[in-house]
């Protein structure tokens, strides 16, 4: 028991060193707890979290007005725009209490559109449950996107952007529920700009 809230300890102390906060508050305070929780129960050592921290706090420098969540993820808007990062040692991007599921099949949760860095559904993932249309740049997502899930209720379309310089050209378009492990050639790494439902 006490070797286990040892390990708590030095896992918050980490956390703490990995944000670089002066004086708790309630909130950094939660989430820190969270983080630490998170990391212990992911296996992170102190350099694998702080790496990790490392890209949230790059990702969050890139695109202002978001909150991170937990020790993998930020969310923007309410939750309603979520970005996970891969945990170290892993290529498939998932939270921390998300089962790891099988290499190559796509992990995007019931009513949400995802985006995905890479072939396969791996690197980072970028979720949506707003109806709307976004400018990819505004989550430092733009001309990143190689693979997506649509997953959101039965029937609903999400469309896909390319920003030539002087419109907004469509790249593909889903109907939930749908999936594509690779978009192609003709379409890697040159979604900018979404419309979900």
């Amino acid at each position: 028991m006490r070797t286990r809230t040892k390990i708590s300890v030095i896992l918050a102390a980490s956390a703490v060193a990995a944000f670089g906060m002066a004086g708790p508050t309630s909130a950094s305070t939660e989430l820190e707890s969270t983080i630490a929780a998170q990391a212990q129960k992911a296996g992170l050592d102190k350099s694998e979290l702080a790496e990790l921290q490392r890209q949230i706090d790059k990702q969050m420098a890139k695109t202002p007005g978001g909150k991170q969540i937990g020790v993998n993820q930020v969310a923007w808007r309410g939750g309603k725009a979520v970005m996970t990062f891969p945990l170290p040692g892993e290529k498939k991007a998932r939270a921390v209490d998300e089962p790891l599921g099988a290499l190559g099949t796509p992990n995007c949760s019931y009513l949400w559109t995802c985006l995905y860095e890479h072939s396969n559904f791996d690197g980072r993932r970028l979720t949506w449950s707003d109806c709307n249309f976004e400018n990819l740049a505004n989550w430092g997502f733009n001309d990143k996107t190689t693979s997506w899930h649509n997953n959101q209720s039965r029937g609903t379309q999400t469309h896909v952007y390319n920003w030539t310089g002087s419109y907004w050209a469509l790249l593909w378009s889903s109907t939930a529920p749908s999936s594509s492990s690779n978009v192609g050639s003709a379409n890697n790494d040159k979604a900018d700009g979404i419309r979900v439902c």
